[in-house]
């Protein structure tokens, strides 16, 4: 994870002034799989580098082979190879788990060959855009999990249908797509958990996919890797009923590694599932206290026991009137048990004392004081929360000290505890648990309760998406509950992107936000876009952000600030996590020359806007360290030199911004000993590329400006003078132009 950047450079502020004063919004970035209250959220393995890589782009080779080693095609595959070689597309549907990735992929190569390239799209791609497309012949296309226009949610953040619309338009669409790909000799494999809502278009086959028999996938990966046919025998034994292709692959992989089958098969059904079902299903009602147990835990893992008790005292606060009723209050219902389940008749708490009234207080006998009755017996959690067989503590160690924090008894529980709550219990509870959250975070909650309370809804997302959106993202991120309520909004969609499953809907919902008319909705989607989102979905991101841009920059000067520095954000986060930033810089290059090209004179005020973003790209450094992101870029990337000399190239020639670029390129060049072993050649590589990049008339300037800028600015550095050497290839160069 890393924590917010230094970024840009502000109006009228003095350009060399330091990078790390002001006032800046700290956010965590996900840059690999992570853990909270013993929940994991995407994939990880020792080989594996930090992060989950973009989910567009080129497939390489490593990818491709991890997905079809071993491959078995289903029944269904050779109808579908058949319609991807008749008309260059074909669309696979069916419900997540049923290997409908590995399936496209294998559809591709069995068409297009092994040797061609293989290339993810956007799953937020329309119709319109895949009409319009320019495709590479001979190339493979992929679309995992579309959700295109069809599936976009309002303005509001309604999850819509998502399902393509059905009718003569919708097969008009499909046909322009079906004759685009084959005017250009290209193949598309498009995957959707959503089939079309009425009839079938007939232009391009939507095809139901089925996975595999499972016991023929378990037996081919075991055979490949050598494995005993007693162990083999074993493993296709264990393969727990309707067990998703994804966890069967997986398992077979950890027991080719040398994984005993029973164990391997018991990590992944395990008997989470049993021990929720058993918990809830026992003949003794669950009480209030006991269902504001789980509950509190499946949101608040990992805290203390004196934090987790607070949360919970006020969780039963608002849970009272839920299942509290008049007939309580007169002693009718007194005695039956009635259990939280029903929501009617008297309630008992675990340890024997009476439900909470209407204000969450324990209601007290005929005649006592309810004061008394609590001063005389206090509430006893720790005794139910000791009773109850789906919690337990753990030391965890914290420096020197360790501390006690409250979780589930098996990792896997609260997924399936957050499965049965949404099952069991009515909208009232729901409402309740609303309130709650929404208490908590009004109340300021510390970072790590912030992700624990983002992981839960991510996990509650699986179930229930709808309710996550409208109860608590969109409200989150239009700014009812503060900046705290637009972070936690913004750190769900972060996690979702971990989860292969649910990052498409992440980028749906980012992208609504981004289209939408309210300032605070689009100022999400910018933090959103500049994180994990747009690691997982870059070319989105640069898309998204530059249209939330240039709105802003027609309306306050402060969402305008917000913008410049979410595009900064992206190029560091990307260039931390070791994805390719150069997707930012390729966009802003494209606009300078478009506007080079187009100009007369002056610079258009989208011109002024693109100059203004490259300069803040490139102030932007890390928030600890204060090292330049640019300057890292350019010492692990050289093959890029070129394309950062010739944005500078253009910040440096708009006198407006001149100054500031000079600043910024000083501080690049000094933080090059920092990220790099070798900074002298570095700084020659991007000396001799200003050179190319600048106008002849440019050398002695910047040489003249930039030599005076670093002597009124000593620095006490050590290592090599890489400004000095910066100029030298400037003036190598320029020496040896023809006079």
């Amino acid at each position: 994870m890393n924590s917010g950047a230094n970024s840009g450079p502000s109006s009228g502020a003095d350009p060399g002034a330091d990078p790390s004063d002001g006032d800046y919004r700290v956010y965590n970035n996900f840059y690999g799989p992570q853990y909270h209250g013993r929940a994991h959220f995407g994939i990880a393995t020792a080989a594996e580098r930090p992060g989950r890589a973009r989910a567009t782009g080129l497939l390489d080779g490593d990818e491709i082979d991890a997905l079809l080693r071993s491959y078995i095609r289903p029944d269904c595959f050779d109808e579908a190879a058949r319609e991807l070689s008749r008309t260059g597309i074909v669309v696979l549907t069916g419900p997540q788990g049923t290997g409908k990735r590995s399936g496209a992929v294998a559809l591709l190569r069995e068409t297009v060959g092994p040797s061609a390239d293989y290339v993810v799209l956007s799953p937020d791609i329309g119709l319109d855009q895949l009409a319009e497309r320019t495709f590479d012949a001979g190339v493979g296309y992929v679309v995992l999990d579309r959700t295109g226009a069809a599936a976009a949610a309002g303005a509001t953040g309604s999850a819509g249908t998502g399902a393509d619309t059905a009718g003569p338009s919708s097969d008009f669409d499909w046909r322009r797509v079906r004759d685009q790909l084959r005017r250009q000799r290209a193949h598309l494999v498009i995957t959707t958990v959503h089939g079309v809502a009425g009839r079938s278009p007939k232009a391009v086959r939507h095809l139901p996919w089925r996975p595999p028999v499972l016991d023929k996938v378990v037996r081919a990966r075991l055979v490949q890797a050598r494995i005993p046919q007693e162990t083999v025998d074993r493993a296709v034994a264990g393969i727990p009923p309707r067990c998703p292709i994804a966890v069967v692959a997986d398992a077979a992989q950890r027991i080719a590694a040398g994984a005993d089958p029973d164990q391997a098969w018991k990590e992944h059904s395990g008997s989470a599932p049993q021990a929720v079902q058993e918990w809830f299903d026992a003949e003794e009602e669950r009480s209030l206290r006991e269902i504001a147990e789980v509950t509190t835990l499946a949101f608040a893992p990992g805290i203390g026991r004196r934090a987790f008790e607070s949360l919970q005292d006020l969780l039963e606060r608002l849970l009272g009137p839920v299942y509290f009723t008049p007939q309580d209050a007169s002693g009718s219902g007194a005695g039956t048990g009635t259990g939280a389940r029903t929501g009617t008749g008297a309630r008992t708490a675990a340890d024997g004392a009476a439900a909470p009234d209407a204000t969450g207080h324990a209601a007290a006998p005929d005649g006592q004081d309810p004061q008394q009755r609590r001063r005389a017996r206090p509430v006893d959690r720790r005794r139910s929360l000791s009773r109850n067989a789906l919690i337990t503590t753990e030391m965890q160690i914290y420096g020197a000290t360790t501390r006690e924090v409250m979780v589930f008894a098996d990792s896997e529980l609260r997924r399936w505890v957050l499965q049965a709550l949404w099952r069991d219990h009515p909208t009232e509870y729901w409402d309740a648990v609303r309130h709650w959250l929404d208490a908590l975070v009004d109340a300021d909650p510390d970072p790590a309760l912030q992700l624990s309370i983002a992981s839960g809804l991510t996990l509650l997302g699986h179930i229930a998406f709808d309710e996550v959106v409208q109860s608590y993202l969109d409200p989150w991120a239009r700014g009812e509950s503060g900046e705290i309520g637009q972070t936690l909004a913004v750190y769900v969609l972060w996690y979702m992107c971990l989860e292969e499953t649910q990052a498409a809907a992440a980028l749906t919902l980012a992208r609504t936000w981004a289209q939408s008319l309210h300032p605070a909705l689009r100022g999400a989607a910018l933090i959103a876009f500049s994180g994990q989102l747009g690691v997982t979905f870059p070319t989105d991101a640069v898309k998204w952000l530059w249209a939330v841009l240039r709105t802003s920059a027609l309306e306050k000067r402060e969402e305008r600030e917000h913008g410049l520095r979410a595009w900064a954000q992206l190029f560091l986060t990307l260039v931390d996590c070791q994805e390719d930033a150069g997707i930012v810089l390729d966009a802003l290059a494209h606009r300078i020359r478009k506007e080079q090209r187009t100009r007369s004179a002056a610079y258009s005020a989208t011109g002024l806007l693109v100059l203004e973003t490259t300069l803040w790209v490139f102030t932007t450094t890390e928030r600890l360290s204060g090292r330049p992101a640019v300057a890292r870029y350019v010492a692990d990337r050289p093959e890029e030199a070129d394309l950062v000399a010739e944005l500078w190239a253009a910040v440096l020639c708009y006198r407006p911004l001149r100054r500031s670029a000079l600043s910024a390129l000083l501080v690049a060049a000094r933080g090059l000993p920092a990220v790099t072993s070798d900074p002298t050649a570095a700084a020659a590589r991007l000396g001799h590329a200003l050179a190319a990049a600048l106008p002849q008339v440019e050398h002695p300037l910047l040489t003249s400006e930039l030599g005076r800028l670093a002597v009124s600015r000593p620095t006490r550095a050590t290592g090599p003078d890489c400004v000095e050497t910066l100029l030298g290839a400037l003036n190598r160069v320029k020496d040896t132009e023809p006079r």
